[in-house]
């Protein structure tokens, strides 16, 4: 509602009041528009933008009551604001003249004095009815904007969430042993990656790491250890450090280079879980450093039991100067080895109970003669009864070595 004179349409059958209500609207600053009864106010209003009436009760054609319930039914793009003049006192009428849509009520003869401090009643009604119909209008442009602006970010994460699954390895068989995995990122994209691939022909090198936290700067994180945990830039750091060490001392050089790479110094919590290692696929010899991450899993199929493997060790970033152990066993023919992420074991069901880590095992187990790829669908349809759907508060990342049984 803009600062402009505000227009009145003034209706009454009686030219006198007309005039005189007239006089007193130019008087008090107001635009007047004219109308001598309901059907020709009602024209008017069809064809102008106005929001304030004063209309006679009684009138040829179309009384003020009937003119009101037009008006309402209307519809129109702005509130009309009505007020009703008659010489009726009795609160029937009173009722009915509000039922009809009216807004105020005056008795003939009319004050001039009550006349305009009723108008100026209904003015602040249709200025605070503007004023909202303002911050809507704004609220409406916020909320496009932001609509544009969650499509934009919803495209680029499932871009992001693509590219992160094309970095994903597919399942591997090598003589003898066999990989297969379950991931589910609690959104778009994850903090946990894993991967694996062949070093010098005779072993297969994997990790797994979770890094701190959840969404794109985890997932920002992950994509960078990706690049830094490949089988190439592994070879070239290793080149460049030390060409002589043995296959046992490999996994925590490795971790303890990147511990040094990535003390940010910025965020004590800018940091990440891993477990490096490799698996000598003929002879079953696994090596592997542990930084922070769940015990892997070390399901023996002859002995029927299962044995949590090492420690823990520091988070990588952390600590500066950290010293990482390696942890060197067999892996005999149709063992497993399973590594995971915390968000399988700390899932929680509806009363906040958690998945736990004996039922892991417990699942591992009863799934010890099923295929690795059975037992990862197993996993993941154990995971989605226990919490009732799929929308996890942490990445569900699940990794199986097997070293497959002889034929």
């Amino acid at each position: 509602m803009s600062d402009e004179r505000m227009r009145i349409l003034v209706v009454d059958d009686d030219p006198s009041v007309r005039r005189i209500i007239a006089a007193m609207l130019g008087r008090w600053n107001y635009e007047v528009i004219l109308a001598g009864d309901g059907l020709e106010a009602w024209e008017i209003l069809q064809r102008r933008d106005l929001r304030f009436v004063i209309s006679d009760w009684m009138m040829p054609g179309l009384t003020g009551p009937e003119l009101c319930q037009r008006v309402r039914a209307a519809k129109f793009a702005n509130y009309v604001y009505l007020i009703l003049l008659t010489g009726r006192e009795d609160k029937s009428s009173l009722i009915e003249g509000m039922n009809a849509g009216a807004d105020d009520f005056l008795v003939k003869p009319v004050y001039l004095e009550e006349l305009r401090v009723r108008i100026r009643a209904g003015e602040r009604i249709l200025r605070l009815e503007w004023q909202l119909e303002e911050r809507n209008r704004h609220l409406n442009e916020i909320n496009r904007t932001l609509a544009d602006a969650y499509a934009t970010i919803r495209h680029d994460l499932e871009s992001a969430a693509a590219m992160q699954k094309a970095l994903l390895p597919p399942p591997l068989r090598l003589p003898g042993v066999a990989v297969d995995w379950l991931f589910r990122p609690s959104s778009f994209v994850a903090g946990d990656m894993f991967d694996y691939f062949v070093m010098d022909g005779q072993r297969l090198s994997f990790y797994q790491l979770d890094v701190a936290g959840h969404g794109v700067p985890a997932a920002l994180l992950s994509f960078t250890l990706q690049r830094e945990l490949s089988r190439g830039a592994v070879e070239q750091r290793l080149r460049q450090q030390d060409s002589s060490l043995d296959a046992v001392a490999i996994p925590p050089r490795v971790v303890a280079d990147l511990n040094q790479r990535f003390q940010s110094g910025i965020d004590p919590l800018f940091y990440f879980t891993l477990i490096y290692g490799h698996l000598e696929w003929r002879s079953g010899q696994v090596t592997l450093t542990q930084a922070g991450h769940p015990r892997p899993i070390w399901l023996r199929r002859a002995e029927r039991r299962t044995d949590l493997v090492g420690g823990s060790g520091f988070p990588v970033g952390m600590l500066p100067d950290l010293e990482y152990d390696a942890i060197t066993f067999e892996l005999a023919p149709g063992d497993r080895l399973f590594l995971y992420s915390d968000g399988i074991t700390e899932c929680v069901d509806a009363h906040g109970e958690q998945f736990s880590e004996a039922r892991l095992i417990q699942l591992l187990e009863a799934t010890a003669d099923q295929p690795a790829a059975t037992v990862s669908t197993r996993v993941g349809q154990a995971l989605r009864k226990w919490k009732g759907d799929d929308n996890h508060q942490d990445d569900i990342t699940l990794l199986i070595l097997e070293r497959e049984p002889r034929s």
